[in-house]
């Protein structure tokens, strides 16, 4: 009798395929340490960052989050048809178990659209365009499913619809445009993001942004996504005074935007970065 098991929404009908799978993700996934809240047992995840820039195919990779350090390398990011694409932005939902993805305004194929990637095999699964060419990253609030975006070129807030990936606008951050623009919800839907060398908390009505601190970072912030245990991470590189392809992962102070290297990520030219959490 064949055993289906789900991962996210990406089912896997073959038992060895599910085995292996199963085994890699409990291999790399990592213990999450003691959250504010008091999980002193800690939380697994899978964090996995994704290349998009410059007009080429992107790829899909597992990183460390202690270091940096790619793990795994899952693919190069295509549809059914094997056309390729490049990702700004990957958030998993917690509901539906969908792990979504923003293709750059620079993608190859389907620009600026909403789309699903299977976090096993890198494929792209195209949903729908956002209507806006220049959203920086994807941040979900796990407390209603709500989808929210921000514009790298002007002060646009949106929420996405993620049947029709149309985003909407409901304000303006008042900061001009996100520059770097990475963008996350932790796990009470409050959503913070980066602009320039600037760490800002959003409100969900309006878009309106509140400055809380600098980053202390020398470069931009691409990406970012909060662990299990509300641990902001953050994807920094680009636009500051390194080379314009290098990337680092930091961690982030939600209280002062103060952030931390934890170390070079061995891949270039990432521009999206995104937790699964392991269900044990």
């Amino acid at each position: 009798m064949k055993t289906i098991c789900p991962f996210g929404r990406f089912w896997l009908t073959s038992r060895l395929r599910e085995v292996c799978l199963i085994s890699l993700s409990l291999l790399f996934a990592s213990t999450i340490g003691a959250s504010d809240d008091g999980d002193a047992a800690g939380r697994r995840a899978v964090l996995y960052a994704a290349s998009g820039t410059f007009g080429n195919q992107g790829t899909l990779y597992t990183i460390d989050p202690a270091t940096g350090v790619v793990l795994t390398t899952v693919g190069l990011l295509h549809d059914r048809a094997g056309n390729p694409y490049g990702l700004t932005g990957l958030k998993y939902h917690p509901t539906s178990g969908i792990f979504y993805c923003a293709t750059s305004g620079q993608s190859p194929t389907k620009p600026a659209w909403l789309a699903s990637v299977d976090p096993a095999t890198a494929l792209v699964t195209p949903i729908g365009p956002f209507g806006d060419r220049a959203l920086t990253d994807l941040a979900i609030d796990p407390t209603t499913g709500i989808m929210y975006g921000i514009s790298g070129f002007d002060q646009k807030f949106y929420t996405i619809n993620t049947s029709t990936g149309r985003a909407v606008q409901i304000g303006s951050t008042g900061i001009g445009f996100a520059n770097g623009g990475g963008f996350a919800a932790d796990s009470k839907g409050a959503l913070f993001g980066f602009s320039n060398s600037f760490f800002y908390s959003f409100t969900k009505t309006n878009g309106m942004a509140t400055l809380i601190g600098s980053t202390g970072l020398r470069n931009l912030v691409k990406a970012a996504d909060f662990n299990p245990s509300d641990v902001l991470y953050a994807l920094e590189g680009g636009g500051g005074v390194d080379n314009t392809h290098w990337r680092w992962l930091d961690t982030c102070n939600v209280t002062t935007g103060a952030c931390t290297r934890l170390g070079q990520i061995n891949a270039n030219d990432l521009d999206a970065l995104g937790f699964i959490p392991v269900r044990r």
